[in-house]
């Protein structure tokens, strides 16, 4: 009687899954082998998470299958290109670096001009040179710090230029340029200058560096220089003088 209802199980245990439709059941070797391949068919795989008592399926990419970093892995991707086709023709642009930079710094600083035309034409060229700078391989780092070296050079040559127009002036004032009126075209050219000075300083992120006080020390140290250079120059004619006079002595 046992024997013959372990017999009927085992029929139905056979017929179980050709009745419902299903798939034969597989042992846990079988299921052990078969869990690899059905990851490698799929780029996804699902996670079960349960929240307020409701079970819910997340699906996340299988890195396994998928690449799903961001940064290219290809050399030729990441690489700038080195030449250039125009017309036809191939143009090696690698060897232009150092010019490109020169040209977009100098560029830079004249977009800091009084002058709007001025400053308008060279933004259009620094945005050119930065452009080619980018295709050559320059970081933007590296373009943030021509910028800089740009910024510091045009407040270096303003200053300058500042100074030596304010010698011209005191200069001007002390030995003459021939007549009242020359002398009133002259000192309005120095002040022309200096107006122009003052707005380049502005755009350059000076907006107050050049205040009534400090243009007066400026004009200071511009005397104090011309004292020192008539002085050199008296120097030069007394030794001169002694010079020839013991010469003609001697003759």
């Amino acid at each position: 009687m046992l024997s013959s209802q372990a017999n009927n199980a085992d029929i139905m245990k056979m017929a179980l899954p050709t009745v419902r439709g299903a798939k034969p059941l597989l042992t846990e070797q079988q299921q052990v082998a078969r869990e690899p391949v059905a990851q490698q068919q799929s780029a996804i795989k699902w996670m079960v998470e349960t929240e307020n008592g409701a079970v819910k399926l997340k699906p996340l990419a299988n890195t396994s299958q998928v690449d799903v970093t961001t940064v290219s892995i290809y050399q030729d991707e990441v690489e700038a290109p080195t030449a250039l086709k125009f017309m036809g023709q191939r143009i090696d642009i690698s060897v232009k670096v150092a010019e490109f930079k020169e040209n977009y710094v100098k560029n830079y600083t004249l977009t800091k001009s009084h002058n709007l035309m001025v400053a308008r034409f060279a933004e259009f060229k620094t945005a050119f040179f930065g452009y080619l700078l980018s295709l050559c391989g320059v970081a933007s780092e590296d373009i943030k710090k021509l910028r800089d070296k740009a910024l510091q050079d045009g407040i270096h040559q303003n200053k300058m230029l500042f100074e030596e127009n304010e010698y011209n002036g005191e200069l001007l004032s002390i030995v003459g340029g021939g007549g009242k009126k020359a002398m009133r075209a002259q000192q309005k050219v120095i002040s022309e200058i200096r107006n122009q000075l003052i707005a380049q300083a502005k755009n350059l992120g000076l907006p107050s560096y050049y205040s009534q006080e400090r243009i007066l020390d400026i004009q200071i140290t511009q005397c104090q220089r011309i004292v020192q250079k008539f002085g050199e120059e008296k120097v030069n004619l007394e030794y001169q003088l002694a010079y020839l006079g013991v010469q003609k002595a001697v003759n």
